[in-house]
């Protein structure tokens, strides 16, 4: 049987084999006298930096600056350095793609990525039903949006024929609220603080215009209400307890003409009326779908 030489560059009689099938001096290939040469030489380059001790490539004097960062979190603002802050805060270089950009270049992305009138009756079309837009006539070339105040008394009103250039922060939160689910159409476009301030439907809660008038009056129901109460002898008319409420057959909130008809309206206890009186089909749940559906039948 002949001698084995080491096969990891040493030139030693070879004594162990190794899972990889390769002869070594060494029970560990890294105990090699050539392999730990090797180590010490790469672990020189690193620490000096001049060189990539993987793929023996000299680095640029940017991309030691780039590595000097990594090692230590600090960044030697050096000359090299100085230059390229300059240009990215002047817009000279995108520093993401290294190309300079001319003026008109610069104007055509940046015309790219705003909004125009067109655009925005694509991606918004319920709120390009609600709000007027066109653009400002004083600079044509540069599609400036204007929109018109809430107000109705301001000169930038719809009321007359006024116009103003919101903010993105106003537009941005105008089509929020009328486009969003959570939305509540609110947020108008007011042109000023003052006009915000004196405006009536800024903060208003409710709807300023619905009918809150009713059929009768405080001193007419209870007329009503004692009339059948002595008629019924204070009795529930469910149970036979005494009663303190009078029941409506007809729900106030869908047929108010009935409200005083004592006709449609009996006597009962608190726990009946709330229980068998408005538990089903006059409950509040179920008027607000049959309201809904009045509503939807009208509409349609």
């Amino acid at each position: 049987m002949g001698v084995e030489i080491c096969e990891y560059g040493c030139g030693e009689e070879a004594n162990y084999r190794m899972t990889n099938g390769k002869w070594c001096c060494e029970n560990f290939y890294t105990k090699c006298s050539a392999i730990k040469k090797r180590n010490s030489e790469t672990n020189k380059l690193k620490q000096l930096g001049d060189k990539n001790a993987f793929f023996g490539k000299t680095h640029s004097e940017k991309t030691k600056e780039i590595l000097r960062f990594k090692k230590t979190g600090k960044r030697n603002h050096t000359e090299l350095w100085k230059r390229e802050l300059a240009k990215k805060m002047t817009g000279e270089k995108n520093h993401f793609f290294g190309k300079t950009h001319n003026k008109k270049t610069k104007k055509l992305i940046s015309r790219s990525k705003q909004l125009t009138i067109s655009k925005i009756k694509n991606r918004y079309p319920f709120f390009s039903q609600i709000e007027d837009m066109r653009y400002n006539p004083d600079k044509p070339s540069e599609k400036e949006i204007q929109v018109h105040c809430k107000n109705h008394l301001c000169e930038n009103s719809k009321e007359k024929g006024g116009w103003f250039t919101p903010t993105k922060t106003q537009f941005f939160e105008r089509k929020r609220q009328l486009e969003s689910k959570d939305g509540q159409g609110g947020c108008y476009f007011y042109c000023s603080q003052k006009c915000k301030n004196i405006c009536p439907l800024f903060n208003l809660i409710g709807d300023p215009f619905k009918d809150t008038s009713t059929l009768y009056n405080q001193q007419e129901y209870q007329t009503f209400r004692q009339y059948v109460l002595e008629r019924d002898n204070y009795t529930c008319q469910f149970c036979g307890e005494e009663a303190i409420i009078v029941h409506h057959e007809r729900p106030q909130k869908l047929e108010p003409f009935f409200s005083l008809d004592p006709d449609f309206a009996w006597s009962c206890c608190e726990k009946c009326h709330y229980e068998k009186g408005h538990k089903d089909e006059c409950s509040t749940g179920n008027l607000a779908k049959k309201n809904c559906q009045q509503i939807r039948l009208k509409g349609e």
